[in-house]
C-alpha cells in the first residue's frame, strides 16, 4: 500500500504523539486534526500504521486514542502485570473477578450495542448491586463451568470467590471502619476495580460514584465494535439476571 509522503508523514506525527501523550486532540493539533478529517489517505494510513503495530485507533468527539489490539504484548498488559498493578493479594481468582466487574460496569453505561452511554454516572452501591446480582443469576445455571469453557472465561471461579466473600469487612483495630482496600470483602474488589480503572485513565471516581472517561468512551465505541474482541461476554453478562437471562446461556 502507498500513501501520499505528506498524508503518511501527518499520520505518523499523529501516531508517535498518541504513543507519547496518550493521546491527540483537535484543540492542541488542530492542523493535523483537520487534515485528518479533511483527507481519507490521512486516516487510512493512520489506521495502517496502527495496525502494525496491533492498535487500534479511537475516537471520541474531538480526540484520538490507541488501544491494544487482541494479544498485543508490547502495548497490551500481561496476567502477570495485571495482578502486580491491583496490588497485594491479587492471584488468578481476584484478578478474574475485576474483569467480570468491569464487563458489569460497561454493561451498566451501555445497552447491548448502543453507540454512547446512556447513563453520565453510575453510583458504586449500584454497581455492587448489579455485579451481586448477576452473580447470583450466574450462580443458577446448571453447568456453569461447561458455560466458563464457552466463552472463554473463568465463570465458576469468579462466582465461587465472589460468594464466599462477606459483603464489607471491618478493620481489626477499629471494628467501627470499614476496609476500603484489598481482596477480603464484596465492596473492597469494587473499589480495587474503581482504582485499577483510575490508574489505567479509564474511569473516575467522584462522590461515590464512577465515571467513564472520554479515553474508555473511545475505546468502548471501537473495541466492542472490532469483530476480532469477543463481545458475546459482555453480552452474556448484560443478560444476566434479565428475564429468560438464564436460559438464554
Amino acid at each position: 500500500m502507498k500513501f501520499d509522503r505528506e498524508n503518511l508523514g501527518t499520520a505518523l506525527e499523529m501516531l508517535h504523539c498518541m504513543l507519547a501523550e496518550g493521546s491527540i486532540a483537535r484543540k492542541d493539533h488542530p492542523k493535523e486534526f483537520l487534515r485528518y478529517d479533511q483527507e481519507a489517505e490521512v486516516r487510512e494510513a493512520l489506521e495502517f500504521c496502527a495496525e502494525k503495530h496491533n492498535l487500534l485507533v479511537c475516537r471520541y468527539n474531538d480526540a484520538l486514542y490507541l488501544s491494544p489490539g487482541v494479544q498485543n504484548r508490547v502495548f497490551g498488559l500481561s496476567n502477570a502485570e495485571i495482578r502486580s498493578s491491583l496490588g497485594r493479594g491479587f492471584n488468578n481468582p481476584e484478578m478474574y473477578t475485576v474483569f467480570f466487574i468491569i464487563h458489569v460496569l460497561i454493561t451498566e453505561f451501555y445497552h447491548e450495542s448502543a453507540y454512547d452511554a446512556y447513563v453520565e454516572k453510575v453510583a458504586k452501591a449500584n454497581l455492587l448491586t448489579a455485579v451481586e446480582k448477576k452473580m447470583q443469576a450466574m450462580g443458577a445455571i446448571q453447568d456453569l463451568e461447561k458455560t466458563g469453557e464457552e466463552y472463554q472465561f473463568n465463570f465458576k471461579v469468579i462466582h465461587d470467590l465472589w460468594s464466599s466473600l462477606p459483603a464489607v469487612e471491618f478493620k481489626k483495630d477499629d471494628p467501627d471502619e470499614k476496609k476500603q482496600w484489598g481482596v477480603s470483602s464484596k465492596s473492597t474488589l469494587i473499589n480495587e476495580t474503581i482504582a485499577f480503572l483510575e490508574k489505567n485513565q479509564l474511569a473516575k471516581e467522584h462522590d461515590d460514584a464512577v465515571y467513564l472517561t472520554p479515553r474508555c468512551k473511545a475505546i468502548i465505541r471501537e473495541v466492542y465494535s472490532n469483530r476480532e474482541v469477543q463481545d458475546a461476554i459482555t453480552l452474556f453478562i448484560d443478560g444476566l439476571g434479565h428475564q429468560g437471562g438464564d436460559e438464554d446461556a
